[in-house]
């Protein structure tokens, strides 16, 4: 008796999809809520000498991973920046500039996309907003195994052609978009 495999692993592959989905969904969850105790423990604060709030993040990357998840719209850094100082994160001499670094850091992973929006106050800015983990059974592939004759083997498992990982996907799809809005 011949064990089909390919079914194994796709069947395996869908439901790792669906178990990132649904962390991607509980993480989020979890931001809205972190964002939400910031808000109430600012509210019965009453005595400025009270102990400042911690816990909520980790580092400046967790802030902003959890301020871009728990966001409603696009952001700029400078409201980010004000976000983050609301999750507890300790005081630094210019939060600003490590917020900038993350937010390259995370554009260039992947993470949250740059578009530029018009600003109320007239002209345009770079604004922000989450990505989240977005991608097929076949880019999961690749990146669990993240090799290019990993991803070989899979494009002649399936008689599709080799895919790119969503990271490169993503970078590909941003500077199709901007090649537009030159446009």
């Amino acid at each position: 008796m011949t064990k089909d495999y390919i079914a194994d692993l796709k069947e395996a592959l869908s439901q790792l999809i669906l178990m990132a989905s649904e962390r991607e969904q509980l993480e989020t969850k979890i931001a809205k809520q972190k964002k939400r105790v910031a808000a109430l423990y600012e509210l019965v604060q009453t005595d400025e000498g009270s102990a400042a709030l911690s816990g909520l993040v980790e580092g400046i990357t967790d802030a902003c991973r959890v301020v871009f998840r728990a966001a409603e719209r696009p952001l700029l850094p400078t409201e980010v920046r004000d976000r983050v100082q609301a999750l507890g994160l300790p005081p630094q001499a210019n939060l600003l500039a490590s917020v900038h670094t993350t937010i390259r850091r995370m554009k260039d992973a992947g993470e949250i996309s740059e578009t530029v929006l018009p600003l109320e106050s007239g002209g345009t800015a770079a604004f922000y907003i989450w990505v989240g983990v977005q991608r097929s059974a076949k880019n999961a592939f690749a990146d669990i195994f993240n090799t290019p004759e990993m991803r070989e083997k899979w494009a002649a498992a399936t008689g599709r052609p080799p895919t790119k990982p969503a990271g490169e996907q993503i970078r590909d799809l941003n500077a199709i978009r901007e090649h537009y809005k030159k446009k």
